[in-house]
């Protein structure tokens, strides 16, 4: 192309904000001020420069609605009002979603991410853009979600480091929902990359300096996008040089659409006033294509409205390479699961409707969780110096976003049960909040039973329940005797094998949104007729096999179920090793470094399983050995009554940098069968609905995986682990075909791989817990839904004495 020669794009739209990470560059609420910083920045500059030439207005567009939240709540009515006027200007818009997220927002959640304003103040900024910078994937509940509240267009600006676009960018697609509506997607090029459209080297140094370091700032306009003829002929020279590069790609339209951060860290920086002169230069020294300076709705609609008739359309979805970092921090991850569903609880139809003080923590704790589902996991430092002062720093501060809402929702829902069952008067009730019915063991603190009792009695007077004992801790009893502590108990502090310290009753098929009620009582129950239960096969060990109950044509599991297997990296500097992979430049190149650098360790055991029967189940418990862990465990329960298995899993990570995925392997007799999984309450299938391109090697779900076989339907819950992979651990595999054993779930407990951002070395003790069931047929997804979520949910026991509480104490301690 000769210099005098226009290139193919006439016009290029530039859209400059910030990109917000809570966390990475800074403390997440050091990154929390500075956004609300920002946002007065881009006030001033927009309103300074709207009067203005229409080249020289700047243009900003606010990625984050909880800045905007902050903000607008901290600002005083004038400031309020100057907001609103650069509102009005059209040069500063509001995008639609709180961050970018992660792939783990359950349902409940995404009706939280489209209410973060207020709604008078969504009325007044009527978001019509929504923006996902840096993650691999957007959720379809998401694209669902947006599409409910009035918005049809999302710009991703990938960052395609550990993953990648689903297809060629830049360019644009329609995404088709179930329900036929379609959302316009502009595939930006990464969020920052607009930079280097104009610049030929990087201005950031460090690469990620803390805001608080003084040695280094943000970039003037002396340092970058610089004004005079001779600094823009040489941008024009490189704008020319990348464009003639996207021509070669096959980059098919004559209009563009890129972003520009600033160049202090790329992310979490400040706008950049200086870059609408730059553009009223450019387009002033006639040089082309012409430059616009825009907000991010309005590039994209310029975009729909140029290429929207040309763009392909597809459906499915939107699964993110990026999910697995999470699997980083296992515990975590486990409480901000138990947060919902204790939040779940809490909501519960069953207590009456809640008041509007109740209403508002909920949504206060579902925000928290929001947060923690959020993109942003710690210090970027946080693999490379995971002890320093910042990863730690940030990771407590990340972490806090599934503990307080799990401690929080404990406690709101216990002021829920009181408020609507201590007027029942004296007894024990049983509360079911969950959509489905509850049938298993229910235990509780022994030391709350205030008396020597053998037995339940229930309200209809015709049911007596055995009340049975199995040990347990005792806090600040001191162990006596090896025999006092159990292997577990590495601190040797409280003995842990206490006898008679738990209580437990099996409770059968307590209804969905319903209340038991029952006593105590000093007489034992008379033994329970015998229910014959599965057939059972066991390896050499005494591990079952296979189980078998009398409704079913085959067995509920194959051999194999809750194995335990570690991935390894075997080569020098492994992170970078494994980078080798993901990158490789062909399937055989990549399968080869594969082959030579991943390395599977299974588990073995390390004896027989140790078998309990009771009326109601079969028990076996198993400790398995492994280099990577000082101790582990697994308990398999088999329900009698009904084709029904728990598996539990303990183990005792070694403290290691070293990059490792540790899996739990449950084989299922649907050989040759997809499972349909479920993503922010939405269904989908792996491989056959989801965007072509997008994560196949893993996927983040709900919490369950349901198999529909001629032969009945498997369901199989994952309490604590919210990943899994099919038929195999798939380590930078890209898949794009099903694997020939999906019925082999690898459910992802622990991976710690990633070179950022993500916990570097969370090891300790952990729990896993997986359900299977099996049903002749589900009648809907909605019922599917509620019987996993059953699977994973206990009962709420409420034990009520005898008088009456304080009315003070109900009315300002235990009204919610």
């Amino acid at each position: 192309m000769s210099a005098d020669e226009p290139p193919p794009v006439r016009r290029i739209y530039l859209t400059h904000f910030s990109h917000t990470d809570f966390g990475f560059t800074d403390l997440q609420s050091v990154c929390r001020e500075m956004q609300v910083r920002y946002l007065d920045i881009a006030v001033d500059a927009v309103l300074a420069s709207a009067t203005g030439p229409a080249d020289r207005r700047f243009c900003w567009t606010a990625e984050s609605t909880v800045a905007v939240k902050d903000w607008w709540d901290a600002a005083s009515p004038a400031r309020r009002e100057d907001f609103l006027r650069a509102l009005r200007t059209g040069q500063f818009e509001v995008s639609a979603l709180p961050f970018n997220q992660t792939p783990f927002l359950n349902a409940r959640q995404w009706q939280t991410m489209l209410n973060w304003l207020p709604e008078d103040l969504w009325k007044r900024v009527q978001p019509t853009v929504a923006m996902q910078n840096d993650v691999n994937g957007f959720p379809r509940a998401g694209a669902v979600a947006l599409l409910d509240r009035g918005i049809r267009h999302l710009f991703m600006g990938i960052n395609s480091d550990s993953g990648g676009p689903p297809f060629y960018r830049p360019g644009a697609f329609w995404w088709k929902m179930p329900d036929g509506r379609r959302l316009f997607v502009w595939l930006n090029h990464s969020y920052p990359a607009g930079f280097d459209f104009f610049e030929t080297y990087e201005w950031r140094r460090g690469p990620v300096p803390r805001a608080g370091d003084l040695l280094f700032r943000p970039p003037r306009g002396t340092d970058v996008f610089k004004t005079d003829e001779a600094s823009l002929r040489s941008a024009h020279a490189q704008c020319r040089r990348r464009l003639e590069q996207l021509r070669q790609e096959g980059y098919p339209h004559d209009v563009l659409t890129i972003s520009v951060t600033s160049q202090w860290r790329m992310d979490n920086d400040p706008p950049f006033p200086h870059l609408a002169d730059f553009v009223a230069a450019w387009n002033t020294l006639g040089l082309k294509p012409e430059l616009r300076l825009v907000t991010v709705s309005e590039a994209v609609r310029a975009m729909e409205a140029a290429i929207g008739a040309q763009v392909p359309e597809y459906s499915g979805e939107f699964t993110d390479w990026w999910a697995n970092g999470t699997a980083s921090a296992p515990r975590e991850v486990a409480a901000s699961r138990l947060a919902k569903r204790l939040l779940a609880a809490a909501e519960s139809p069953l207590w009456g409707p809640m008041s509007p003080a109740a209403a508002g923590r909920a949504d206060a704790l579902y925000r928290d969780l929001c947060l923690f589902d959020e993109h942003t996991w710690g210090s970027s430092m946080s693999v490379a110096l995971p002890w320093s002062l910042d990863a730690r720093a940030q990771f407590a501060e990340k972490a806090l976003f599934a503990y307080r809402p799990m401690a929080h929702a404990e406690w709101l829902l216990s002021q829920r049960a009181r408020d609507r069952l201590l007027n029942e008067g004296e007894g024990w009730f049983i509360a079911n909040p969950s959509a489905a019915p509850f049938s298993g063991w229910v235990r509780l603190n022994a030391t709350s039973l205030r008396g020597d009792f053998k037995s339940l009695v229930f309200s209809d007077g015709s049911t007596r329940l055995p009340l049975l004992f199995e040990p347990g801790i005792s806090p600040w009893h001191r162990p006596a005797t090896p025999e006092d502590l159990t292997r577990e108990n590495l601190a040797a502090t409280h003995a842990d094998n206490v006898p008679g310290r738990v209580a437990k009753f099996w409770l059968d098929n307590l209804p969905a949104q319903a209340v038991a009620r029952c006593r105590p009582d000093a007489q034992a129950a008379n033994s329970r007729p015998a229910v014959a239960g599965p057939v059972v096969t066991v390896d050499p060990y005494g591990w079952p096999n296979s189980a078998r109950w009398p409704a079913m044509q085959g067995p509920l599991f194959l051999p194999g179920f809750g194995d335990f297997l570690a991935v390894q990296v075997n080569a020098f500097a492994p992170r970078w090793a494994l980078l080798d992979i993901a990158y490789a430049g062909t399937a055989e190149e990549r399968n080869r470094l594969r082959r030579e650098r991943i390395v599977e360790v299974r588990a073995e055991p390390e004896g027989s399983a140790h078998v309990e029967e009771s009326p109601h189940s079969l028990r076996y418990t198993q400790w398995l050995r492994h280099p990577r862990l000082r101790y582990a465990s697994r308990t398999l329960e088999l329900w009698k009554a009904e084709p029904r298995a728990r598996l539990t899993l303990k183990l005792y990570r070694v403290s290691s940098n070293d990059p490792e995925i540790l899996f739990a392997v449950f084989p299922l007799p649907a050989e040759g069968v997809l499972p349909q999984l479920s993503s922010g309450g939405m269904p989908f299938t792996p491989y056959t609905d989801q965007l072509p391109g997008s994560c196949r090697d893993y996927y983040a779900f709900d919490g369950w995986a349901r198999y529909e076989t001629p032969d009945g339907h498997w369901l199989w819950t994952s309490r604590d682990a919210p990943l899994l992979a099919l038929g195999g651990p798939h380590i930078w595999a890209r898949r794009t075909a099903p694997p020939a054993d999906p019925h082999r779930v690898h459910a992802m407990l622990f991976n710690n791989c990633w070179h950022t951002n993500f916990a570097g070395d969370e090891h300790g003790a952990m729990e896993f817990q997986f359900d299977l069931v099996w049903r002749p047929g589900f009648s809907s997804v909605a019922e599917v839904q509620a019987t996993a979520d059953a699977l994973c949910a206990d009962p709420v026991v409420l034990i009520n004495g005898p008088g009456t509480d304080d009315p003070f104490l109900r009315q300002r301690l235990f009204a919610p």
